[in-house]
């Protein structure tokens, strides 16, 4: 606090001095252009950020708002993840949660690469906690918090794909593969195409007293014709246990169907905003 408020005295001090160089003083002087030419040097650099880091914000002024003003010390959580939508038969795969009694598409937060240390020592940056493996906290997941002063930088340095996973297979690997609900020949390989990212608002996390912001990028799985067919003949065989196969009115109504007026199962809300494409508060 005290370091900007220190440059922004620096800042106020400079422009009066300019103004009244240009009011009072011949600028055609040389002692009094050198004079002018350096108190202008002292503010471009952070006239420059100001006009940036305005211009960035404009598209989210509540973010910008809340992470540099209101919860600038304060500890804010961020969970960043890929979701795949597979669809066959005007339904789409859902898995249980490894975690809750729920289902959910296919995916799972994001991880780090070792070089994300110095990233995360920058930004101060603290494992996530609400999220623990049997052998404690999920390392290198994209779950982490940070003070809210940091938020917009670690959410930039997410979208520049430094130091961090960048392919979506291993989730889809994990889930469907090696747990054999798909056939490892035929799923040796996948293709799949980028549909959009959803951000959530600030706010607060659920279990936790903290506030925090969920982003999901979203992607359409592209099966090939030989995979297709498979994708199609395990939708025939109906729902399992670990597999179910919900239509969009089922996903919308996060398990409840209203054709029968019954809850079928619990269908986790980030599954409905990737059928959105935008979040809703569910």
């Amino acid at each position: 606090m005290r370091s900007i408020i220190i440059k922004a005295l620096v800042f106020i001090t400079t422009i009066i001095l300019i103004t009244y160089i240009l009011i009072s003083k011949n600028v055609t002087d040389p002692l009094w252009a050198l004079v002018l030419s350096l108190a202008i040097n002292i503010i471009s650099s952070p006239l420059y950020f100001i006009i940036v880091e305005g211009l960035y914000s404009l598209k989210d002024f509540s973010l910008f708002w809340k992470t540099k003003i209101l919860y600038r010390n304060k500890e804010v959580r961020l969970s960043i993840a890929y979701l795949f939508r597979i669809k066959v038969k005007g339904k789409y795969l859902l898995v249980k949660n490894r975690r809750g009694d729920y289902y959910q598409l296919v995916g799972g937060a994001y991880k780090t690469l070792p070089e994300a240390k110095k990233v995360f020592k920058k930004y101060d940056v603290t494992p996530d906690r609400k999220f623990e493996t049997d052998n404690g906290i999920a390392k290198n997941d994209l779950r982490f918090s940070v003070p809210g002063k940091h938020v917009i930088d670690m959410i930039r340095w997410f979208h520049s794909k430094e130091d961090r996973e960048i392919s979506q297979w291993r989730e889809f690997c994990e889930e469907l593969v090696t747990t054999g609900l798909l056939d490892k020949h035929k799923f040796r390989y996948i293709d799949y195409s980028y549909a959009t990212t959803l951000q959530t608002p600030l706010k607060k996390a659920k279990k936790i007293d903290m506030q925090e912001i969920l982003i999901y990028e979203i992607f359409d799985l592209v099966p090939n014709p030989e995979q297709k067919k498979y994708l199609e003949d395990l939708c025939d065989q109906g729902d399992t246990a670990e597999v179910r196969w919900a239509d969009r009115v089922l996903i919308e109504n996060l398990g409840f169907d209203q054709r029968t007026k019954e809850d079928e199962y619990q269908i986790g809300a980030h599954t409905k905003w990737a059928l959105l494409e935008k979040w809703t508060d569910d």
